[in-house]
């Protein structure tokens, strides 16, 4: 009989003391997210090579015609007629080199298409006249650069 009391202290010790800790909870989660995030890094193809459409008059430049949503930068950074350097699959690889071109002095800014790819646009332009000559001067260090003009 005198075993009840002591079991049922040791009982209500128990489990007052298995209270959760956010903190830990939330270590743990973003040690997870931070694994699944590198390993998805490890698989994920680098860049991606952007097929060009023929939406221009001049058939040996080609244009690429996208909806964008800003991820990263200022909003003036992205006009009608859009510089892109690079294309990325991976949200991760997309942010490292937006840090680059902006590290590098680009008025750079990171874009989402519908296809949730992340393009890297380092100049913008309302004419597609000034677009074409500065895409020959950028070409020069970047040569997968291409013109993207922004949808509505």
């Amino acid at each position: 009989m005198k075993k009840y009391p002591y079991i049922l202290f040791l009982l209500i010790v128990a489990f007052v003391s298995c209270k959760s800790n956010p903190e830990a909870y939330s270590n743990t989660y973003r040690k997870l997210k931070e694994k699944e995030e590198s390993q998805l890094d490890a698989n994920a193809r680098t860049a991606y090579d952007v097929p060009k459409s023929a939406d221009s008059s001049d058939p040996s430049t080609g244009y690429l015609s996208e909806k964008l949503n800003l991820v990263l930068g200022e909003t003036q950074n992205i006009s009608d007629y859009n510089i892109v350097t690079r294309s990325f699959i991976n949200r991760t690889n997309a942010r490292g080199y937006f840090s680059q071109m902006v590290e590098y002095g680009y008025p750079a800014a990171l874009v989402q298409n519908e296809e949730l790819m992340f393009r890297i646009v380092i100049a913008s332009f309302i004419s597609k006249e000034d677009a074409e000559n500065k895409l020959i001067e950028i070409k020069k260090d970047y040569p997968e650069a291409f013109i993207l003009v922004k949808l509505p």
